[in-house]
């Protein structure tokens, strides 16, 4: 449209050159340039299209029609670079949407050498009235399809909380929605994860699933801040990029970002807020659906938890003070006895095993009890992207010694050693064990793919993991499990 206008202008008023400048939604510049009468070879040798500076700028801060003889002999002229084409005359007019200055049409050169007339002028004038209206109803639809855009992103995440889908489901069509509403590139969900970003979803060529180092990406702005960031480069999207922060609680939980080639407006960023506005309300139910899910599963096991103290466990006691007294009535049958202790030994270790099951069973969500609730919460993030889901195991009072601080190692751990997994591996079969030994704590991730292959160099998450484990005084080994297959990743820490 914008094209058709400045062509219709040039021959309205019998001009060589035209071009039509879009200013930007702060007032103070050009975000688009639209021109004609120059080919392609030559706008190359040019480079860079005008941004609102000199007289261009002058039309918009004075958005009124203006006519020059020679535009070289105004004091605001700027002068033009190397290759451009010779021009004197010159009209511009202001196109208005709505009383707001959309932008401004420039005309310059007439074929026949002479200046533009008054006549001119009102016939330019007349075509950027017709132009505005044109672009407003343009604008209007574009609103309203974008609104429906936005309604029906908003509707999809409230569903797609609703049913009940996997928490790594819901990030990642969060982010795939985010993409699609601004047009961009790419996009991603990110949340801190000291001491770097954690990547929750991506789409495009966006950032891989995982931790990240980057340490002057303006996510961090809209992470501390809690507002929405725009910027021309970002390392992170490695474009124009813009991000907003995500809220459960009225507290920022991490951030929505999405690039392209070209910046985004402040009406992208208004959009988006809003967008991120109503997942944070979705989050936000998403959290409470959990809980309430806890809270049922913290009475199951409860009950379970009894049943197996109150009743299997007192028939093992009882069943083992039977055999004992069998026993000694086997004196003359060494065999029998000797089968009949192994049987009370066998029922011993049974009694401690359940015993331990029941201590695993019982988890009251508190910030240094919800070890196996924030493990098993990490794995279902990470089930979309694993090639199956991992088979999990407790071992110990891992709830009891497990505290605040080893917690925050503990969580990023089992991300990381899953998405090195979702990576590499190629598995067919993976592993989850968190052990408590001897009073310290063992994790073990393993899997039967493909196994270590040489590397030159250790990459980052191993790094991280290692350094994690040094912190608290422990250690990482990384090697083939004990059958010499797949791969085996081992973090332990001493007793605390």
């Amino acid at each position: 449209m914008l094209a058709r206008v400045v062509s219709a202008g040039c021959e309205l008023v019998d001009a060589r050159y035209g071009a039509l400048g879009v200013i930007d939604e702060d007032g103070e510049a050009l975000s688009a340039f639209v021109h004609h009468g120059v080919d392609e070879a030559t706008v190359r040798r040019i480079g860079d299209l005008p941004d609102g500076r000199g007289i261009l700028g002058l039309l918009i801060d004075e958005p009124t029609p203006l006519r020059l003889e020679d535009l070289s002999t105004h004091p605001l002229s700027y002068g033009f670079p190397p290759g451009h084409p010779p021009m004197h005359a010159f009209l511009g007019a202001p196109i208005r949407v709505r009383d707001q200055a959309f932008g401004n049409l420039y005309l310059t050169e007439k074929r026949d050498g002479s200046m533009f007339t008054e006549d001119d002028e009102a016939l330019v004038v007349g075509l950027a009235a017709v132009a505005g209206a044109a672009i407003a109803n343009a604008r209007l639809y574009d609103e309203a399809r974008r609104r429906e855009v936005w309604r029906s992103a908003v509707l999809e995440v409230s569903a797609t909380v609703l049913s009940g889908s996997p928490t790594g489901v819901v990030r990642q069509r969060v982010a795939e929605l985010g993409c699609a509403m601004v047009e961009a590139d790419a996009a991603c969900l990110i949340e801190p994860s000291p001491p770097g970003l954690w990547v929750l979803a991506s789409v495009g060529d966006g950032p891989p699933l995982g931790q990240l180092y980057h340490s002057d990406s303006p996510v961090y702005d809209a992470l501390a801040d809690g507002r929405s960031v725009r910027a021309q480069h970002g390392p992170i999207l490695d474009r124009a990029a813009m991000w907003v922060p995500v809220r459960v609680d009225q507290e920022v939980i991490g951030a929505l970002g999405v690039g392209r080639a070209r910046p985004f407006t402040r009406r992208e960023e208004r959009l988006l807020e809003e967008f991120a506005a109503q997942v944070s309300f979705a989050w936000t139910f998403e959290v409470v659906q959990a809980d309430l899910q806890r809270l049922s599963l913290i009475e199951d096991r409860e009950r379970i938890g009894r049943d197996l103290h109150d009743t299997v466990i007192q028939r093992l006691f009882a069943t083992g003070l039977s055999l004992q007294a069998t026993i000694r009535r086997c004196d003359a049958l060494p065999e029998v006895a000797q089968r009949l202790e192994q049987a009370v030994d066998d029922i011993d270790e049974t009694v401690k095993e359940i015993r331990t099951t029941i201590f695993a069973l019982q988890d009251s969500g508190g910030s240094t009890r919800g070890v196996r609730h924030r493990v098993l919460e990490v794995v279902e993030e990470m089930e979309h992207v694993l090639p199956v889901r991992p088979r999990i195991q407790f071992e110990g009072p891992v709830d009891t010694v497990v505290g605040d601080v080893v917690l925050a190692h503990l969580v990023p751990v089992v991300r990381e050693a899953l998405t090195n997994v979702a990576k590499h591996a190629t598995a067919s079969d993976v592993r989850l064990e968190i052990a408590v030994v001897g009073g310290g704590l063992r994790v073990r991730v393993g899997d039967d793919g493909v196994g270590l292959r040489p590397k030159t160099h250790v990459g980052f998450g191993l790094n991280n993991l290692r350094e994690r484990a040094a912190t608290l005084g422990g250690t990482l080994t990384v090697g083939p499990r004990d059958d010499g297959t797949g791969t085996l990743l081992e973090w332990s820490l001493p007793p605390r």
